[in-house]
Parts: structure tokens; C-alpha cells; sequence
């Protein structure tokens, strides 16, 4: 039988997670294509995790140990934070190496649920160093954390850094409506 990443990947997630995914697929044109597996509920009631498969197709000189594929995890129901994630894969395919406090920005909000446009890269929370590394037959994955953020939030985030911008008074990291911190 022929090795297929996405099969694999998904079935990878599934047995990590415990949990069956949908799955769905976004189409940018002249970009790779790139699915979406959703787990409704997961980690907890009334959560969706949305994690890529393909961006771990990509090429990128500082992938030594793995390569990774993105994930949102956030109270809500909203199937288009999975849409964002593949989206910022897509845009940034092979240009980016996604490493942790990288952070993104899009001109439009990422989901029907909330104002936030812009997301930077951290380890899922629900999930320890160890977790968060997935062994394919044919390539390592770390899957990696977006976390959302506001326009405005975007430079306090730069300038403040990853730690102290995550211990601002108010932001929580699965909260989609949660209010700006910007100017705290």
C-alpha cells in the first residue's frame, strides 16, 4: 500500500488526541494545497483544536530536527480559525520556519467569531515537549500553537516579548473575544 503523509498524519493526531477529526480542505490558488483536521471538543467541551497537513511538504534550511504543522486551540465553535491557520501555512509555505514567538498578521479578521487578525507561534498548552512531537514514516513533526491576537497587540507583543505579553492581565490564550490588552 502506498504511504500517504495525510492518512498517516491524521491517524497520527487521532491516536494522540484520542478523539476522531473532520476534515476539510483549503484551496489558494498557485499555493499548496492544505487540509484541515478539526477535533470539535477537544481538549475540553466547547473547545476546537483545527491543526494544518501540508505545511510539513515545505522545505526550510533551519527544519534540521522536524518541520512543523500548525494548530489553533480556542473556546469556540468557529471552523474559521482552522481556515486561518491554513492559510498563514500557505502564505508563509517555505518562507517561514514558524518558530516559536514568530508572529503573523492578516489584513482581515480571522473568524466570523472575533476581531482578531494577527497570531503568534508557541507551544499548544494541552500538550507537554514531549506531546507535541509526532514521528511519521517519512518525517518528524512539532506541532505548533497559534495563538490569536489583536492589530494593536501586535507591537506590545514585539516589544514585550512572548512571557511578559502572555502574563498581561487579560489575555487568555483560548479566548477568541476576550478585550484588547494593547497599552497594559
Amino acid at each position: 500500500m502506498e504511504y500517504k503523509f495525510e492518512q498517516a498524519w491524521l491517524e497520527a493526531l487521532e491516536q494522540r488526541f484520542g478523539v476522531p477529526a473532520q476534515i476539510a480542505e483549503v484551496a489558494l490558488e498557485n499555493r499548496p494545497r492544505m487540509l484541515i483536521y478539526y477535533f470539535p471538543d477537544f481538549p475540553e467541551k466547547d473547545m476546537l483544536t483545527a491543526v494544518t497537513a501540508g505545511l510539513s511538504n515545505a522545505e526550510h534550511p533551519v527544519w534540521k530536527h522536524g518541520k512543523p504543522e500548525l494548530s489553533f486551540t480556542l473556546k469556540t465553535k468557529d471552523t474559521g480559525w482552522g481556515s486561518a491557520a491554513a492559510y498563514i501555512a500557505q502564505s508563509f509555505y517555505g518562507d517561514s520556519p514558524f518558530n516559536y514567538q514568530a508572529s503573523f498578521k492578516l489584513d482581515v479578521p480571522m473568524s466570523k467569531d472575533s476581531a482578531m487578525n494577527a497570531c503568534f507561534v508557541y507551544r499548544p498548552q494541552f500538550m507537554d515537549d514531549e506531546q507535541i512531537k509526532f514521528e511519521l514514516p517519512d518525517r518528524t513533526i512539532y506541532l505548533a500553537g497559534l495563538f490569536p491576537m489583536y492589530d494593536e497587540e501586535v507591537a506590545m507583543y514585539e516589544a514585550k516579548g512572548l512571557k511578559e505579553f502572555w502574563n498581561t492581565p487579560g489575555f487568555h490564550p483560548y479566548d477568541p473575544t476576550r478585550a484588547s490588552i494593547a497599552g497594559k
